[in-house]
């Protein structure tokens, strides 16, 4: 036997009692190989662990990749609230340990390998899915894709295009589930088989590019096995009967291979992994992208109208923007929302919420193109005569309200608008009424004032209202809510990012039709936004900073994007030491100078929520001590510290 790192063989112990609930083969359960392999019934029922969610042990799977998932967590915050982009509504680990570098084992092992210690103690959280651990996750379904691939040619009594389904979606998972690993803890051994005790399991690193490169090559091969398959969509196509109702719509498709392989290319290409600026890896990213593009709209995937544009987040199960998504039916006033929801919108008990800063805020534009990042943009602006910082929300991209719940917002719940201010005529914090009751919004003890409190409101001004559809928790009723693991709006930025970084914002790649300015116009046009003004799009440097405002906007609070990608830019050091604000708001009289009847008022967050804090460490994960003091040839990545 070759030597063995205990590490990876842990790994491997791990991933066979996730799978021996029906196989990986066990004596002891009576079956052999061929008993498992050689029949559809038996080899799908092994393979679709890999997607199941009908019982607690089948949570340890790809769902721990899916970024809905992931913030479905029992520390109550999303990954966007270890970012500038959002402070959790409480004060509690992502702002104490992860914003302060300062991350303990215990919360790093409940997003990695939490279950080497919870299967054999019967901790409580294994069994309600409250930790979400990744690392664990994906190395055991690396481990089913490659045992059914190894074993694929046992199967005797399935269709040719099973074979190909199957095949497909094996080499899809592979790819996947290496470019999460690679994601959240940076380059990895590749596992292309099923490790044995003939193999060498001390095994080191691979470098970001190279897993990001490998990844993008299995999940191109998938998509080559399903369109011989005939599975480059799921479902029908628009108009026919069966559209966006198939029960495959969890699986993955061929369109789907395509778009996570030019993903895949394009960070791999991106200047974290790309670190002598290679820019080969922009074309080949660039051409991916293409390809993807060209097949999605051969297949007939489209942008969504703006007048359905919240289907892609709550209501639908999949819609014809979505290249793959995971949907889940449930009401909001349950714990699982209590990382995405303050307590005045879910009603849970333990709510936090993801609540917006006002420096994301300040990314939406104005309706004429204008940026406002600056102070220097906001001057530019309101001498164009289109911003006025005390009229703040007139004028601006319609996404804001779609993503941003403020003051003076409403919702088809709502009597009135959502009251998220001060009323210094009454010393009161004016209520809101929804869904038939008064609720506060406003943190009536100050930001910061009620740190020690389970029920959290804001402490920006802001509240997440992406994945809410405007009623009280309590109030409302189960609905479907998706989280796009992949839509058409990402693919056309993706494309816009890798070309304009190849071929500048004029550029083509591919032979597809549309210039990077094209692509992010496209994108722009849906919500009604103009073109990105002309003094961004002459040169390579303006636009990569619009194209990367396009895509932050666009994707803002899905997907964990903005996490990545601040990473994957290399400008965390900058984003992550700015000072934090939010909106502080009061109502006055209606006159020329505050034509809302408000006064804003940029505030600095308070100081436990404003940390400034950025290390090079925090670029990616490192596994828990558990499991590095067992590693030899491979190096852990540096602790939050």
């Amino acid at each position: 036997m070759k030597k063995i790192s205990r590490f990876f063989l842990a790994l491997a112990m791990t991933a066979s009692l996730a799978g021996c609930h029906y196989l990986d083969v066990d004596s002891e359960l009576g079956l052999t190989e061929e008993d498992v392999f050689n029949t559809t019934k038996n080899f799908k029922a092994y393979f679709n662990t890999i997607f199941s969610d009908g019982a607690s042990y089948t949570f340890r799977n790809i769902h721990c990749g899916y970024p809905m998932f992931i913030d479905w967590n029992r520390y109550r915050f999303t990954w966007a609230c270890v970012t500038d982009a959002a402070d959790a509504g409480r004060y509690i680990r992502s702002q104490y340990e992860l914003k302060a570098c300062n991350m303990t084992d215990g919360v790093l092992e409940s997003f990695s390998f939490c279950p080497l210690k919870s299967l054999s103690s019967g901790d409580v959280d294994l069994k309600t899915g409250a930790d979400k651990p990744i690392a664990y996750a994906m190395f055991n379904i690396i481990r089913i894709a490659n045992r059914s691939l190894e074993n694929m040619d046992k199967l005797t009594n399935a269709t040719e295009e099973e074979k190909l389904d199957l095949t497909g979606q094996a080499y899809f998972v592979r790819g996947y589930a290496h470019f999460v690993l690679c994601n959240w803890f940076g380059g990895m051994p590749y596992l292309d088989h099923a490790l044995t005790g003939e193999d060498n399991w001390d095994l080191p690193r691979e470098s970001a590019r190279t897993t990001y490169e490998k990844a993008a090559a299995d999940l191109y091969t998938g998509y080559e096995y399903l369109k011989k398959a005939g599975k480059m969509r799921r479902d029908a196509l628009p108009g026919q009967s069966g559209h966006l109702t198939s029960s495959e719509l969890y699986l993955p498709s061929g369109c789907c291979c395509l778009a996570f392989r030019a993903r895949a290319l394009l960070y791999a290409a991106s200047p974290l992994a790309n670190e002598t600026g290679d820019p080969e890896a922009w074309r080949a990213a660039a051409e991916a992208s293409a390809e993807a593009l060209k097949a999605a709209e051969e297949w007939q995937y489209e942008l969504l109208p703006l007048d359905e544009y919240t289907d892609n987040f709550y209501g639908q199960m999949s819609t014809n923007e979505t290249l793959f998504g995971y949907y889940h039916k449930a009401k909001i006033n349950i714990s699982n929302w209590s990382a995405y929801l303050s307590y005045p919108q879910c009603y849970s008990s333990t709510a936090s919420g993801t609540c917006p800063t006002q420096n994301f805020v300040d990314k939406f534009e104005t309706l004429d193109g204008y940026p406002l990042n600056t102070e220097a943009d906001r001057a530019k602006a309101t001498a164009a005569g289109s911003y006025l910082e005390q009229n703040m929300y007139a004028n601006r991209d319609p996404r804001l309200d779609f993503c941003v719940v403020r003051d003076g917002s409403t919702t088809p719940y709502v009597t009135g608008v959502i009251n998220i201010h001060y009323d210094p005529a009454t010393g009161t914090y004016p209520t809101t009424q929804i869904s038939g009751v008064n609720q506060q919004f406003a943190q009536t003890k100050g930001w910061g004032g009620d740190d020690s409190a389970t029920k959290a409101y804001t402490n920006t001004g802001y509240y997440c209202n992406k994945f809410w559809r405007g009623a009280r928790g309590d109030k409302d009723a189960s609905h479907y809510h998706l989280d796009p693991l992949f839509r058409m709006a990402e693919l056309y930025l993706d494309y816009a990012e890798a070309v304009n970084e190849y071929a500048g914002p004029s550029g083509t790649a591919g032979g597809y039709p549309l210039s990077a300015v094209a692509a992010v116009n496209k994108v722009r046009s849906r919500v009604g936004m103009r073109p990105v003004r002309s003094e961004f799009t002459s040169d390579k440097d303006a636009f990569r900073e619009r194209v990367r405002n396009e895509r932050n906007v666009e994707l803002a609070y899905e997907g964990n994007h903005y996490y990545f990608d601040i990473r994957r830019w290399k400008i965390a050091p900058e984003t992550m030491t700015q000072t934090l604000y939010g909106m502080w708001v009061e109502s006055c009289p209606v006159d020329a100078a505050h034509p809302a009847g408000r006064v804003y008022e940029r505030r600095p967050l308070p100081a436990n929520r404003n940390l400034k804090t950025w290390k090079d460490c925090m670029y990616y994960l490192p596994f828990p001590d558990a499991q590095a003091n067992t590693m030899t040839n491979f190096v852990n990545w540096q602790k939050w510290q």
